[in-house]
């Protein structure tokens, strides 16, 4: 009697161990399943990565050599130089002297000229100080517009025994060539004073140094810088040349309260008045 009891209580107790065993089971497979991959799954795993790493670098390489074998080809054909060629700004210069200063010509591969447009202004400048700036944009395929602004020339000077062109920047430009601005006097041994004096006028608008027929550097004792101006309607400035350019703005004003030809003394103050008259 008490053995049958004792297997009656004993069959839950191996129910319960067998359900247990049952969750355990389980619990293992899903955790094989789980991160835990078998070693062979890695193996393949790593190989596809390296596939893939591989298949990435050779079409960066293929896109890099076509790249170059692009450009390479363009250089080479005919449409990657320049035809034409179109100029703008140049009131003194002729489009032949800013090709040259430029070396902007046909012939010359285009993106060149274009992406080194900074350097070709800086050389440009060297080789011709009437350039002031320079910009190059393209107008097609084969096709560049080169656009500069110049310093304009104000007439020319002897210097030592050689004749100079004078800039409106103060920069001296030697020349054989005659022209019909400004003529500068008495400057032979004075170059530094001739620059500030181009820099001075430089300032001036067209339609006042245009007017302008000679300049005489005359210094006296009471004025050491005096220079003497000589106006081709027939009146006479006396400036000084460390600021004549800021004075002779006011030229055009002082004209209209002349009632003749006479003198402006723009030295201290501006004032003016009629030859023959007594000197103030």
């Amino acid at each position: 009697m008490v053995d049958e009891m004792t297997r009656g209580n004993s069959i839950p107790e191996h129910r319960r161990y067998s359900q247990r065993l049952a969750h355990l089971e389980k619990r293992n497979i899903s955790a094989r399943k789980g991160p835990h991959q078998p070693i062979g799954n890695k193996v393949v795993g790593i190989k596809k990565q390296r596939q893939n790493s591989s298949k990435k670098r050779i079409s960066a390489l293929m896109w890099l050599f076509g790249i170059v074998l692009l450009v390479m080809i363009y250089i080479i054909l005919p449409i990657s130089k320049i035809t034409n060629i179109t100029i703008s700004g140049n009131n003194e210069l002729t489009d032949r002297e800013v090709e040259d200063a430029s070396t902007i010509r046909p012939g010359r591969l285009i993106w060149t000229a274009w992406l080194g447009q900074k350097y070709l202004e800086h050389e440009a400048r060297i080789k011709n100080p009437q350039v002031k700036t320079l910009e190059v944009s393209l107008r097609g395929l084969k096709s560049v517009h080169v656009a500069i602004t110049e310093n304009r020339l104000l007439g020319e000077a002897q210097v030592g025994k050689q004749k100079h062109a004078v800039l409106s920047n103060g920069q001296l430009q030697l020349t054989t060539a005659h022209n019909t601005n400004i003529d500068f006097q008495g400057f032979e041994s004075h170059r530094q004073q001739l620059e500030i004096l181009g820099q001075q006028l430089g300032k001036l608008k067209p339609v006042i140094s245009h007017g302008i027929s000679s300049v005489k550097y005359q210094p006296t004792k009471e004025s050491p810088h005096q220079v003497i101006l000589y106006m081709k309607d027939g009146n006479t400035v006396k400036a000084t040349l460390t600021n004549v350019g800021d004075k002779m703005k006011y030229y055009p004003s002082i004209l209209t309260k002349m009632k003749g030809q006479g003198v402006v003394d723009l030295r201290i103050g501006a004032y003016s008045y009629n030859y023959g008259a007594k000197d103030k």
